[in-house]
């Protein structure tokens, strides 16, 4: 009894004695330090007691003792170190905001300074060095040297996808953005990039979503610009002017983004016919086929900061123009001894205006609600002629569809963080209406009302080393087309667990369960006619579908080597799918809901940085396995490959080289292979200007892509070539003039839209 009272008495003193020493690291802009290091020393004695990592918000907290002589040595990669002596600590001692200053490490002229990466429970932060600043000429560019597990970006495409194939979902300051808006950023005015490679509930069925916070304006603004055609070929070609500026609590930004392609390529085409006798063997051999698209995407906005309050109202339209689509093809069709002239020409068109109003207001410290509402008008239209000739007779087939649909999107998040742990739910509605009208050999008018409804809780908590997180969505879907309904209602429950061992290695897992719907396209109860031999038919008796997700990867960063193993296994319940009857002399090609399929996707990703950050070398092997289950077929892949890329840093110079095996990819009976590809990339910056050189392919004798169908009914084999696509040498140039100082930047955390225009292609 006498030792249990002794050992309260210690517990209650040492309680007492127990102090928190507390503090904000900001760097020479104010802005949070994320992950700086803080260790806490005795004075007088150089082992640490113990080290912490700033969080987000570059705050830190130590345990201290009360009345104890402590120092506090704060660290990070590029800024010069401080130690602060902290005497007779009191049982709460804050040491406020502390700044650092940057530091020149000086070696051959060259400034250097890293970046920072730190990996939080749902997401991963990464601080762009100021080489890696310097060296890239736009947003793309910049997630491009930052080189994030699991992301490839492509700047001669302008695309950012997953290595799994996936779209990325591309957000500015929370808003959910286009690929030419990132192009538009200036490297100088990104603060740092939050990349969710799991996301929640929040972000819908997307697989990764990247956030790039940029830094604080307070006056001015900037004109910028981006010039890139190739050479050889001189048919592609991207340009880019973007401008913005503050006033007060308002600003205004426009950007305006051409991008235009004029290649030639070749289509060639082995397919079968097996339902009569005997059957009928077509070969294409391809001939010379241009392909050309004009795309224009504007964007134009204002922003209102006051305060927590925040009004934005952005018009965005994309105009697009396709005399020649990538579908196009001129081939000789060998059948049976007989030689046949095949021409196959798709023109279209579309327009799509729409006016996002976005709302933000914060009621009390960590406590938001978001609004937003987006309305999109689609006009689209397609003319497509095939044409197939003997010499003295020709079979014609045409088609042209003119459609109109009309949306609007509203979506209300609240959203509250309650000490290590946050508390999210929101609502989502969209309601569309479209009419399309098709002529020609198959004539039809149709009408549809669809209507999707979305509503989630999420909860994120913490305890030590552990985090977990749980949600619940729900999900609703309807149509209705001439006198048939469609209602179905999705549950999608989700759960994520994480745990950290030590400061370098993370394990996590995470199974879902989601949900989508069929296209518009793929609902609607029309035909177009492929060829002379098949159909194209929609099915408006398309259920929804639900798939189960489970994903699991460990990671271990360390200052010069990084790795992460990634594994994800999916299966779609009764996914709609392709599926080829024959009748009445014709064959069906369609959708409907088969049995089910299997997706493994397996990779590690291996990254060195032998010289700082000069230096860096990503290799990632990887393998895909895929198992289509149709209620009349089973078919299975596998793909083996591996991506390699390098980025290296000099000054005001950069060289990148990227390669990448040929990724596959299996769906229904189709099996898709990509090009194989190699690119290099040679630039110069200065502040307000820079050059890049482009190679891509320059090894290759042709670019190639292919297209097989498995179908016992109706097998085929189509091959895409082309010479135009490979030694391709392009040039790149880019200004940037900046005026003012910088101040507070919208920071809408919300932006929906609407792409499909719900029309059917009958293109082969």
């Amino acid at each position: 009894m006498k030792k249990k009272i002794i050992l309260a008495l210690a517990l209650v003193q040492a309680m007492s004695l127990s102090a928190q020493t507390t503090g904000i690291i900001v760097d020479e802009n104010k802005e949070p330090l994320v992950s700086a290091t803080v260790s806490l020393y005795r004075v007088g004695n150089d082992k640490p007691l113990a080290g912490v990592f700033t969080d987000i918000d570059g705050k830190f907290e130590l345990n201290t003792q009360k009345g104890q002589d402590y120092v506090v040595k704060i660290t990070f990669l590029g800024y010069t170190g401080q130690t602060i002596e902290c005497r007779n600590v009191p049982g709460k001692f804050e040491l406020g905001t502390i700044s650092m200053e940057p530091e020149s490490h000086t070696l051959n002229g060259v400034t250097v300074t890293a970046n920072n990466s730190v990996r939080k429970a749902d997401r991963q932060i990464v601080v762009p060095s100021q080489l890696q600043r310097k060296t890239s000429s736009n947003g793309v560019a910049l997630l491009q040297h930052l080189q994030l597990s699991r992301v490839s970006v492509n700047t001669l495409d302008n695309t950012v996808t997953t290595t799994t194939g996936d779209a990325v979902e591309l957000r500015i300051n929370g808003v959910k953005a286009e690929v030419q808006e990132v192009k538009a950023l200036q490297p100088s005015d990104i603060q740092k990039v939050e990349y969710h490679d799991n996301p929640g509930l929040r972000y819908g069925n997307v697989s990764a979503v990247i956030d790039i916070i940029l830094k604080e304006k307070t006056a001015g603004g900037n004109v910028s610009g981006e010039l890139m055609n190739t050479i050889n070929p001189l048919g592609i070609g991207d340009y880019q002017l973007s401008s913005n500026y503050h006033a007060g609590k308002s600003s205004v930004k426009a950007s305006v983004n051409w991008n235009r392609r004029d290649v030639n390529w070749y289509r060639e085409n082995t397919e079968s016919f097996n339902a009569t006798s005997p059957a009928i063997e077509n070969q294409e051999i391809g001939q010379k086929t241009k392909g050309k698209y004009d795309n224009v995407n504007l964007s134009v906005g204002y922003d209102y900061t006051n305060g927590g309050n925040q009004l934005s109202v952005t018009f965005r339209d994309l105009y697009n123009k396709t005399p020649n689509s990538v579908s196009d093809r001129n081939s000789l069709l060998e059948q049976e001894g007989t030689t046949y002239t095949v021409t196959d020409r798709t023109r279209t068109n579309s327009n799509s205006p729409s006016l996002d109003v976005y709302y933000q207001r914060e009621f009390a410290k960590d406590k938001h609600l978001y609004l937003d509402l987006t309305g999109t008008y689609i006009n689209s239209g397609s003319h497509r002629l095939l044409s197939q000739a003997d010499g003295t007779d020709a079979q014609k087939i045409t088609s042209d569809v003119d459609g109109d649909k009309y949306s609007a999107i509203a979506e209300a998040i609240y959203e509250q963080n309650i000490k290590d742990s946050r508390l999210s739910f929101g609502l989502r509605h969209q309601q569309t209406c479209t009419r399309n009208q098709y002529t020609g050999t198959y004539t039809s008018d149709v009408k549809m009302n669809t209507s999707e409804s979305y509503a989630f809780g999420e909860w994120f908590s913490k305890l030590g080393r552990f985090n977990y997180t749980v949600g619940l969505g729900v999900m609703r879907t309807y149509l209705r087309q001439a006198n048939a309904k469609q209602e179905k209602y999705i549950i999608r429950p989700t759960v994520q667990i994480g745990y950290r061992f030590g400061d370098h290695v993370n394990l996590r897992y995470k199974a879902n369960i989601g949900g989508y719907a069929p296209s518009l396209s793929d609902l609607s109860d029309v035909e177009q006619q492929i060829d002379i031999y098949q159909i194209r038919r929609g099915n408006p008796n398309l259920h929804t579908v639900t798939f189960y997700t489970n994903e699991l990867s460990l990671s271990v960063d360390t200052k010069y080597i990084s790795a992460e193993w990634f594994t994800r296994y999916s299966y779609d319940d009764k996914p709609f799918m392709e599926e080829t009857t024959y009748d009445n002399g014709m064959y069906i090609r369609t959708y409907d809901n088969q049995k089910g399929f299997h997706r493994l996707n397996s990779q590690i990703s291996l990254r060195v940085r032998p010289y700082k950050e000069y230096v860096s070398i990503q290799v990632t092997p990887f393998v895909n396995r895929y198992i289509s289950m149709g209620n009349s077929y089973t078919h299975t892949h596998t793909n083996w490959g591996v991506r390699g890329n390098m980025m290296a840093m000099y000054k005001n110079w950069y060289i990148g080289a990227n390669v990448e095996t040929s990724f596959h990819n299996l769906w229904g009976e189709t099996l898709t292979r990509d090009e194989a590809s190699h690119s290099v990339v040679v630039g110069y910056n200065k502040e307000r200007w820079g050059v890049e050189l482009q190679l891509s392919n320059i090894f290759s004798p042709r670019y190639e892509m292919s297209t097989e169908n498995l179908s016992s009914l109706a097998p085929y084999k189509q091959m895409v070539w082309s010479k135009n696509l490979c030694r391709v040498f392009g040039v790149d140039f880019h200004f940037n003039l900046d005026f003012g100082k910088h101040r507070s930047s919208a920071e809408q955390r919300i932006k929906n839209s609407d792409t499909d225009a719900g029309i059917m292609s009958g293109a082969k």
